[in-house]
């Protein structure tokens, strides 16, 4: 071992060093969440600015999501040959630039590039905040971690359309971008003077072991449909990201700041979700609650897409409150089946976690990302294209369900 690497070893033994680095990288969680949900507020205001269709600016989700999943990919193996702290500091600095050059120089061509990279640097930071913490603490602590990760997350989501629909309201679209910076910056200046390297044991990047382990997480059916039913959970959300802001603030009048206060609603039922799971592991099995949880979602979605095609014309009104009631609906079932699909899918590979986590991410953004490309092609004039999205997505999950998951 190098005498760097044992200053940082000796560094971590004190718990003091490892509680601050922990708080650290879970106060810097949230700006994970932060990327996609605090830019929705200014889709149809980025639209009007350029000049570009409602699809184009809705693009901007998508392409982010798409480079999440790539950076999720690459980061967990590229970490183990070449370290944490590098890493980790040259995925903040990318995404300080990312996010400032597109609000100096806005261009919508160039804003749909930054917002790739955007995506790939915090995709990339988010496997180097797990990775660092699984360095750093004994599995027992990493078990009631992983609870708490979920959560400051989720904080992102929650509160992130709320700033950004101000930001959006008082500044105009440049500002998100602007926040994105300044707190990046400030987070790489607290983890320049506090994160140490955490992993001394560097492997070189052996291409035919990544192959061979690939190859064993993907000819498992059961771990593969899981992955899927992450991406369609999630799409659940995205799909109400991408076109909620159009309808909301274009179709139905509302300022960017309702939309924001709307849509941290949706993300405290979200979360709320994830606590009520976490309960109910305790007294039932996955299976059951994946069972009950498909089921009574399905039904209220599909009752919820008949109204739609009854009400779709009669008010705007009733078209707004269908639309938030199925969202808090759909919300909730993305707060089951995200966390539980991923729990399940990781007990699969214990003996190859980093390759199983690289795949699995992979797997649902892409799927995220293709659907929140699609639903962009949708035109908007009520309520109707999003219940019809939700459903379709709904009949999928429950395919998934009876097809792999009730025979595992």
């Amino acid at each position: 071992m190098s005498i760097a690497s044992l200053k940082s070893s000796q560094k971590l033994e004190t718990p003091l060093n490892t509680r601050l680095i922990v708080w650290v990288l879970l106060f810097l969680m949230p700006l994970v969440g932060f990327a996609i949900d605090l830019i929705a507020p200014s889709l149809p205001p980025i639209a009007q600015y350029f000049h570009v269709s409602n699809k184009i600016s809705g693009d901007l989700v998508s392409i982010y999501i798409l480079g999440y999943g790539l950076g999720n990919f690459l980061t967990g193996f590229l970490t183990d040959a070449w370290g944490r702290k590098l890493l980790i500091r040259g995925m903040l600095i990318g995404f300080v630039l990312c996010s400032l050059l597109p609000a100096l120089f806005p261009n919508m061509d160039f804003l749909l590039t930054m917002r790739f990279f955007q995506g790939v640097t915090l995709g990339g930071f988010a496997v180097l905040i797990r990775a660092v913490l699984s360095d750093i603490l004994p599995a027992e602590r990493l078990v009631h971690m992983g609870t708490l990760i979920g959560t400051m997350w989720g904080l992102g989501p929650v509160i992130g359309p709320v700033i950004g629909g101000y930001l959006q309201f008082y500044f105009g679209w440049k500002a998100g971008f602007y926040f994105f910076a300044i707190v990046a910056f400030l987070g790489l200046v607290i983890v320049w003077k506090i994160i140490p390297e955490t992993h001394h044991h560097l492997q070189p990047l052996n291409v035919k072991t990544i192959r061979k382990n690939m190859k064993e997480v993907l000819s498992n059916p059961l771990f593969v449909m899981l992955a899927v039913l992450m991406g369609l959970a999630y799409a659940l959300i995205i799909t109400f990201q991408t076109l909620g802001p159009f309808l909301i603030q274009t179709v139905l009048g509302h300022t960017s700041i309702f939309f924001g206060h709307l849509a941290l609603l949706l993300g405290c039922c979200f979360l709320a979700a994830t606590f009520l799971c976490r309960y109910l592991l305790k007294k039932k099995q996955p299976r059951q609650i994946f069972f009950g949880v498909i089921h009574v979602v399905f039904v209220v979605v599909m009752l919820g897409l008949l109204a739609g095609f009854f009400i779709k014309d009669l008010s705007q009104d009733l078209n707004l409150i269908l639309m938030i009631f199925i969202s808090l609906v759909t919300f909730g079932c993305c707060g089951f089946l995200f966390p539980l699909s991923m729990g399940k899918g990781m007990t699969l590979f214990r003996h190859i976690q980093g390759t199983a986590t690289a795949v699995m991410y992979l797997i649902n953004m892409t799927i995220t990302s293709l659907m929140s490309f699609l639903v962009t092609l949708i035109p908007l004039k009520n309520a109707l294209p999003i219940l019809s999205v939700d459903a379709g997505l709904m009949v999928l999950i429950v395919g998934i369900y009876w097809v792999v998951l009730s025979k595992n």
